[in-house]
């Protein structure tokens, strides 16, 4: 037989009754004292037996509330499943521990996945990012090509930024064909406007690189307000439980008071009772002794009489 083969019904019925019989111990002899072959060893019918077969222990997935304690004992605790346990009714440390790993398991997947396409950044670093994209949007350029002495200075902002260097459509066509300028060559506009356009291409992709870092740091600080929020809802039931408990206590002493507070009264009475009891026979007693102690006293007289009545009779003849 292999060392990890299943369990069968039958294997599992044999066991509850040598449980039963005998109880849950010297599992080295469940063959031999119930006359069934059982090819297990005794740590196994013990795992069997306290993991599986053991009443009240609940099977299937976690409740919410029991995940929610599972991790704020272990958040106390760490890893010692035993005593988790012990404060988990109905489930066993091998159960507990092996939710805890996929548990864990899962929350590090959702992590990496959340962080999988840019890290968090800080908030300075996007702060940077932004006083980068200023400084390059309002600094004074140098022109390309150097302007003569009597040039006006050139404008602060870049020429593409510039309104009054484009004419209007009003303007253009209100001028005469003699005064209108002919237009720059390609070429030069071309070199004009080239630095501003790569400068505004460079600002875009810093802007977009800031934009999905910061999505980035927003789904990791969601993720993180969840944990918090299922740490706290756990806390709030530990502490419900808690107060439940605590009230149940002070139930149970002032019920124990009661009970204590009745014995005593009834005891008191009894005592009353019986006290009571001892007089009413003692002045019995008295009676029956003074009754017959006039008894004996109307006995006497009687028999007095009766000898003085017959002594004349006597004397007589």
């Amino acid at each position: 037989m292999k060392e990890r083969q299943r369990w069968r019904t039958e294997e599992d019925a044999l066991l509850r009754a040598y449980v039963k019989q005998y109880g849950p111990r010297e599992w080295n002899l469940v063959s031999q004292r119930m006359n069934a072959p059982l090819n297990r060893d005794a740590k196994s019918c013990l795992e069997r037996w306290k993991n599986y077969l053991k009443p009240g222990i609940k099977k299937g997935s976690l409740t919410e509330e029991e995940q929610r304690l599972v991790i704020r004992l272990q958040a106390k605790h760490g890893n010692k499943w035993k005593k988790i346990a012990a404060e988990v009714p109905g489930r066993t440390a091998k159960r507990l521990g092996k939710w805890w790993e996929v548990f864990k398991e899962k929350q590090h997947r959702q992590h990496n996945e959340t962080s999988k396409a840019h890290q968090p950044i800080e908030d300075s670093n996007y702060d940077r990012i932004l006083e980068n994209f200023a400084e390059k949007l309002v600094r004074v350029r140098s022109p390309l090509i150097m302007p003569a002495s009597n040039a006006p200075p050139s404008p602060v902002l870049p020429p593409w930024l510039c309104s009054s260097t484009t004419p209007s459509p009003s303007v253009t066509l209100s001028l005469s064909p003699s005064t209108v300028s002919a237009p720059p060559a390609v070429g030069s506009v071309s070199r004009a406007q080239s630095n501003p356009i790569a400068e505004l291409l460079e600002c875009s992709r810093d802007l977009e690189e800031g934009h999905r870092a910061w999505v980035a740091h927003k789904k990791e600080a969601a993720w993180r307000l969840s944990r918090v929020e299922l740490q706290l809802e756990s806390e709030k039931c530990y502490r419900k439980r808690e107060k439940m408990e605590e009230i149940e206590m002070k139930i149970k002493t002032l019920r124990e008071e009661e009970k204590g507070a009745i014995e005593m009264i009834d005891a008191e009475y009894r005592d009353q009772l019986l006290q009571l009891r001892k007089e009413a026979e003692v002045k019995e007693l008295k009676l029956a002794e003074q009754w017959a102690a006039n008894h004996l006293r109307l006995t006497t007289f009687l028999q007095s009489l009766q000898n003085k009545s017959s002594a004349p009779e006597g004397s007589g003849r």
